[in-house]
Protein backbone atom coordinates (compact mmCIF):
# COMPACT_ATOMS: atom_id res chain seq x y z
CA UNK A 1 0.00 0.00 0.00
CA UNK A 2 1.48 3.49 -0.90
CA UNK A 3 2.36 5.54 1.88
CA UNK A 4 1.30 8.99 1.42
CA UNK A 5 2.92 10.36 4.82
CA UNK A 6 6.18 9.30 2.84
CA UNK A 7 4.53 11.23 -0.32
CA UNK A 8 4.14 14.56 1.95
CA UNK A 9 7.75 14.40 3.07
CA UNK A 10 9.43 14.27 -0.06
CA UNK A 11 7.06 16.91 -1.76
CA UNK A 12 8.05 18.68 1.11
CA UNK A 13 12.09 18.06 0.55
CA UNK A 14 11.15 19.36 -3.01
CA UNK A 15 11.21 15.76 -4.39
CA UNK A 16 9.29 15.89 -8.07
CA UNK A 17 6.37 14.33 -8.89
CA UNK A 18 7.95 11.70 -10.75
CA UNK A 19 10.77 11.53 -8.71
CA UNK A 20 8.58 10.28 -5.50
CA UNK A 21 6.59 7.97 -7.87
CA UNK A 22 10.10 6.23 -8.48
CA UNK A 23 11.30 6.37 -4.75
CA UNK A 24 7.92 4.42 -3.70
CA UNK A 25 7.19 2.75 -6.84
CA UNK A 26 3.87 3.74 -7.57
CA UNK A 27 2.27 5.95 -10.18
CA UNK A 28 2.49 9.56 -11.07
CA UNK A 29 -1.31 9.64 -11.17
CA UNK A 30 -1.56 8.48 -7.11
CA UNK A 31 0.89 10.94 -6.78
CA UNK A 32 -0.50 13.99 -8.37
CA UNK A 33 -4.09 12.70 -6.33
CA UNK A 34 -2.12 13.25 -3.04
CA UNK A 35 -0.58 16.43 -3.83
CA UNK A 36 -4.16 17.74 -4.97
CA UNK A 37 -6.10 16.22 -1.61
CA UNK A 38 -3.43 18.07 0.77
CA UNK A 39 -3.21 21.23 -0.68
CA UNK A 40 -6.95 21.26 -0.86
CA UNK A 41 -7.27 20.44 2.50
CA UNK A 42 -4.79 22.56 3.52
CA UNK A 43 -2.31 20.11 5.17
CA UNK A 44 1.46 19.55 4.45
CA UNK A 45 4.24 17.13 6.09
CA UNK A 46 4.23 19.53 9.06
CA UNK A 47 1.03 19.09 9.65
CA UNK A 48 0.78 15.28 9.45
CA UNK A 49 4.05 14.48 10.90
CA UNK A 50 2.63 12.91 14.37
CA UNK A 51 0.07 10.94 12.70
CA UNK A 52 0.32 7.25 11.69
CA UNK A 53 0.43 6.64 8.16
CA UNK A 54 -3.10 4.98 8.28
CA UNK A 55 -4.27 8.10 9.22
CA UNK A 56 -2.71 10.33 6.85
CA UNK A 57 -3.94 8.08 4.15
CA UNK A 58 -7.80 8.54 6.06
CA UNK A 59 -7.21 12.15 5.99
CA UNK A 60 -6.50 12.95 2.58
CA UNK A 61 -8.52 10.14 0.72
CA UNK A 62 -11.23 8.62 3.13
CA UNK A 63 -12.70 5.59 1.30
CA UNK A 64 -15.64 6.67 -1.00
CA UNK A 65 -19.51 6.86 0.99
CA UNK A 66 -21.38 3.70 0.86
CA UNK A 67 -25.46 3.58 0.49
CA UNK A 68 -25.65 2.29 4.42
CA UNK A 69 -22.90 4.89 5.14
CA UNK A 70 -24.08 8.24 7.62
CA UNK A 71 -21.85 10.91 5.69
CA UNK A 72 -23.95 14.02 6.02
CA UNK A 73 -25.31 15.72 3.02
CA UNK A 74 -24.22 19.08 2.52
CA UNK A 75 -26.04 21.96 2.66
CA UNK A 76 -25.38 23.52 -0.76
CA UNK A 77 -27.73 26.20 -0.53
CA UNK A 78 -25.97 27.40 2.38
CA UNK A 79 -22.57 27.18 0.43
CA UNK A 80 -23.42 28.89 -2.45
CA UNK A 81 -25.01 32.04 -0.46
CA UNK A 82 -21.27 31.76 1.77
CA UNK A 83 -19.51 31.54 -1.45
CA UNK A 84 -20.68 35.45 -2.54
CA UNK A 85 -19.76 36.91 0.71
CA UNK A 86 -16.19 38.40 0.31
CA UNK A 87 -13.07 36.12 1.27
CA UNK A 88 -14.93 32.88 1.54
CA UNK A 89 -13.76 29.74 -0.44
CA UNK A 90 -15.56 26.52 -1.32
CA UNK A 91 -12.55 24.76 0.87
CA UNK A 92 -13.43 26.95 3.94
CA UNK A 93 -17.08 25.90 3.50
CA UNK A 94 -15.75 22.21 3.36
CA UNK A 95 -13.65 22.82 6.44
CA UNK A 96 -16.64 24.18 8.23
CA UNK A 97 -19.05 21.40 7.13
CA UNK A 98 -16.19 19.08 8.11
CA UNK A 99 -16.16 20.05 11.31
CA UNK A 100 -19.57 20.52 11.81
CA UNK A 101 -19.88 16.96 10.98
CA UNK A 102 -17.56 15.78 13.50
CA UNK A 103 -19.08 17.58 15.85
CA UNK A 104 -22.54 15.67 15.26
CA UNK A 105 -20.93 12.45 14.90
CA UNK A 106 -21.77 12.32 11.54
CA UNK A 107 -19.02 11.60 8.33
CA UNK A 108 -18.25 14.04 6.05
CA UNK A 109 -17.62 13.70 1.85
CA UNK A 110 -13.64 14.00 0.68
CA UNK A 111 -13.09 17.74 -0.82
CA UNK A 112 -13.21 16.30 -4.10
CA UNK A 113 -16.69 14.85 -3.89
CA UNK A 114 -17.90 18.30 -2.18
CA UNK A 115 -16.94 20.06 -4.97
CA UNK A 116 -18.40 18.16 -7.65
CA UNK A 117 -21.59 18.09 -6.14
CA UNK A 118 -21.80 21.68 -5.41
CA UNK A 119 -20.90 22.31 -8.89
CA UNK A 120 -23.96 19.56 -9.77
CA UNK A 121 -26.05 21.36 -7.37
CA UNK A 122 -25.55 24.71 -9.14
CA UNK A 123 -26.10 23.36 -12.46
CA UNK A 124 -29.32 21.45 -11.65
CA UNK A 125 -30.70 24.26 -9.97
CA UNK A 126 -29.84 26.98 -12.59
CA UNK A 127 -27.92 28.85 -9.52
CA UNK A 128 -25.28 29.98 -11.53
CA UNK A 129 -27.37 32.32 -13.17
CA UNK A 130 -27.70 34.28 -9.67
CA UNK A 131 -23.97 34.63 -9.07
CA UNK A 132 -23.01 38.05 -7.93
CA UNK A 133 -20.01 39.46 -9.40
CA UNK A 134 -17.50 40.17 -6.42
CA UNK A 135 -14.18 40.88 -6.23
CA UNK A 136 -12.00 37.15 -6.38
CA UNK A 137 -15.21 35.29 -6.97
CA UNK A 138 -15.04 33.93 -10.48
CA UNK A 139 -12.61 34.07 -13.31
CA UNK A 140 -14.46 33.06 -16.72
CA UNK A 141 -12.61 31.66 -19.75
CA UNK A 142 -12.84 30.99 -23.27
CA UNK A 143 -10.91 30.21 -26.64
CA UNK A 144 -11.50 33.67 -28.93
CA UNK A 145 -12.83 33.29 -32.22
CA UNK A 146 -10.71 33.80 -35.14
CA UNK A 147 -6.70 32.07 -35.34
CA UNK A 148 -3.89 33.96 -35.12
CA UNK A 149 -0.47 33.23 -37.35
CA UNK A 150 3.59 32.96 -36.71
CA UNK A 151 6.32 32.16 -39.06
CA UNK A 152 7.20 29.04 -37.77
CA UNK A 153 11.56 29.32 -36.91
CA UNK A 154 12.33 26.13 -38.81
CA UNK A 155 10.26 25.46 -41.78
CA UNK A 156 9.39 29.03 -42.21
CA UNK A 157 5.56 27.78 -42.92
CA UNK A 158 2.40 30.05 -41.57
CA UNK A 159 1.29 27.97 -38.19
CA UNK A 160 -2.15 29.33 -36.98
CA UNK A 161 -2.77 30.09 -32.96
CA UNK A 162 -5.49 30.12 -30.95
CA UNK A 163 -6.43 32.62 -28.49
CA UNK A 164 -6.95 31.63 -24.63
CA UNK A 165 -9.14 34.37 -22.73
CA UNK A 166 -9.69 34.51 -19.14
CA UNK A 167 -11.33 37.52 -17.80
CA UNK A 168 -11.75 38.16 -13.66
CA UNK A 169 -15.55 38.99 -13.45
CA UNK A 170 -15.61 41.71 -11.78
CA UNK A 171 -12.95 43.90 -12.96
CA UNK A 172 -12.77 42.47 -16.83
CA UNK A 173 -8.97 42.18 -15.87
CA UNK A 174 -7.90 40.05 -18.82
CA UNK A 175 -4.94 37.53 -19.76
CA UNK A 176 -4.45 36.35 -23.25
CA UNK A 177 -2.35 33.96 -24.34
CA UNK A 178 -2.04 32.20 -28.19
CA UNK A 179 -1.30 28.65 -28.76
CA UNK A 180 -0.89 26.32 -31.33
CA UNK A 181 -4.28 23.91 -30.44
CA UNK A 182 -7.07 24.14 -28.47
CA UNK A 183 -6.15 20.46 -26.90
CA UNK A 184 -6.43 19.55 -22.93
CA UNK A 185 -2.92 19.82 -22.43
CA UNK A 186 -2.77 23.38 -23.78
CA UNK A 187 -5.99 24.30 -22.06
CA UNK A 188 -4.67 23.21 -18.36
CA UNK A 189 -1.57 25.04 -19.37
CA UNK A 190 -3.49 28.44 -20.39
CA UNK A 191 -4.91 28.08 -17.18
CA UNK A 192 -1.94 27.95 -14.85
CA UNK A 193 -0.60 30.62 -16.92
CA UNK A 194 -3.50 32.90 -16.39
CA UNK A 195 -3.75 31.85 -12.40
CA UNK A 196 0.26 32.76 -12.57
CA UNK A 197 -0.50 36.38 -13.86
CA UNK A 198 -3.80 37.05 -11.68
CA UNK A 199 -1.64 35.93 -8.55
CA UNK A 200 -3.38 33.67 -7.90
CA UNK A 201 -6.89 31.93 -8.31
CA UNK A 202 -11.16 32.66 -7.82
CA UNK A 203 -13.64 30.57 -5.67
CA UNK A 204 -15.47 29.99 -9.25
CA UNK A 205 -14.02 28.87 -12.83
CA UNK A 206 -16.63 29.85 -15.77
CA UNK A 207 -15.98 27.72 -18.44
CA UNK A 208 -17.94 27.66 -22.07
CA UNK A 209 -19.26 24.54 -22.76
CA UNK A 210 -16.38 22.99 -24.93
CA UNK A 211 -14.86 19.72 -25.60
CA UNK A 212 -11.73 20.27 -23.96
CA UNK A 213 -12.94 20.93 -20.29
CA UNK A 214 -16.14 19.76 -20.46
CA UNK A 215 -16.90 16.43 -22.16
CA UNK A 216 -20.48 16.23 -21.92
CA UNK A 217 -22.82 20.00 -22.66
CA UNK A 218 -25.90 18.88 -19.66
CA UNK A 219 -27.27 21.62 -18.04
CA UNK A 220 -28.01 19.12 -15.00
CA UNK A 221 -25.04 17.36 -15.19
CA UNK A 222 -21.53 18.76 -17.05
CA UNK A 223 -19.65 16.35 -16.96
CA UNK A 224 -15.81 18.12 -16.21
CA UNK A 225 -12.90 16.31 -17.68
CA UNK A 226 -10.83 14.66 -15.24
CA UNK A 227 -8.07 16.28 -15.51
CA UNK A 228 -9.45 19.60 -15.71
CA UNK A 229 -11.78 18.87 -12.34
CA UNK A 230 -7.81 17.89 -11.11
CA UNK A 231 -6.93 21.22 -11.62
CA UNK A 232 -9.49 22.94 -9.57
CA UNK A 233 -9.36 20.48 -7.03
CA UNK A 234 -5.28 21.11 -6.82
CA UNK A 235 -6.34 25.11 -6.67
CA UNK A 236 -9.18 24.83 -4.80
CA UNK A 237 -11.33 26.45 -7.05
CA UNK A 238 -14.84 25.37 -8.49
CA UNK A 239 -15.55 24.60 -11.78
CA UNK A 240 -19.14 25.94 -12.77
CA UNK A 241 -19.48 25.69 -16.68
CA UNK A 242 -21.70 28.08 -18.70
CA UNK A 243 -24.56 26.56 -20.19
CA UNK A 244 -25.33 25.79 -24.18
CA UNK A 245 -26.34 28.87 -25.93
CA UNK A 246 -26.34 31.11 -23.19
CA UNK A 247 -23.70 33.50 -22.94
CA UNK A 248 -25.55 35.32 -20.32
CA UNK A 249 -24.10 33.32 -17.78
CA UNK A 250 -20.57 34.13 -18.60
CA UNK A 251 -21.27 38.06 -20.30
CA UNK A 252 -17.46 39.02 -19.11
CA UNK A 253 -15.21 36.78 -21.00
CA UNK A 254 -17.86 36.85 -24.19
CA UNK A 255 -17.30 40.45 -24.16
CA UNK A 256 -13.65 39.98 -23.73
CA UNK A 257 -13.25 37.34 -26.86
CA UNK A 258 -15.03 40.53 -28.99
CA UNK A 259 -12.47 42.47 -27.46
CA UNK A 260 -9.45 40.42 -28.10
CA UNK A 261 -11.17 40.16 -31.65
CA UNK A 262 -11.42 43.12 -32.44
CA UNK A 263 -8.44 44.81 -30.61
CA UNK A 264 -5.76 42.12 -30.09
CA UNK A 265 -5.88 40.64 -33.39
CA UNK A 266 -7.02 43.53 -35.50
CA UNK A 267 -3.92 45.49 -33.76
CA UNK A 268 -1.84 43.01 -35.06
CA UNK A 269 -3.21 41.81 -37.88
CA UNK A 270 -0.23 43.23 -40.40
CA UNK A 271 2.59 42.51 -38.29
CA UNK A 272 4.61 39.46 -38.82
CA UNK A 273 6.24 37.09 -36.35
CA UNK A 274 8.62 34.07 -36.22
CA UNK A 275 7.96 31.61 -33.46
CA UNK A 276 4.83 31.40 -31.26
CA UNK A 277 7.05 33.08 -28.60
CA UNK A 278 7.00 36.25 -30.42
CA UNK A 279 3.68 36.24 -31.00
CA UNK A 280 2.41 35.75 -27.21
CA UNK A 281 5.29 38.98 -26.77
CA UNK A 282 3.35 41.24 -28.16
CA UNK A 283 -0.03 40.06 -27.25
CA UNK A 284 1.19 40.06 -23.58
CA UNK A 285 2.19 44.04 -24.10
CA UNK A 286 -0.69 44.64 -25.82
CA UNK A 287 -2.93 43.11 -23.04
CA UNK A 288 -0.88 45.13 -20.63
CA UNK A 289 -2.03 48.64 -22.03
CA UNK A 290 -5.51 47.47 -22.06
CA UNK A 291 -5.45 46.77 -18.50
CA UNK A 292 -3.90 49.31 -17.23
Amino acid sequence: MVDYKQILRLRAEGVSQRGIADVLGCSRNTVAAVFAAATAAGVGFGEVADLAADEVRHLLLPEPARPDSDRVTPDFEHVHRELGRPSVTLLLLWNEYVAACRACGGVPYRYSFFNEQYRRWVAATGASMRIQRTPGESIEVDWAGDAMSFVDPLSGAPTDAWLFVAALSFSAFTYVEAFTDMTLVSWIDAHVHAFEAFGGTARLLVPDNLRTGVSRADRYEPALNPAYAGLAEHYGTAIVPARVKRPRDKPVVEGSVRFVANQVAAVLRDRRFVGLAELNEAIFELVDQINA
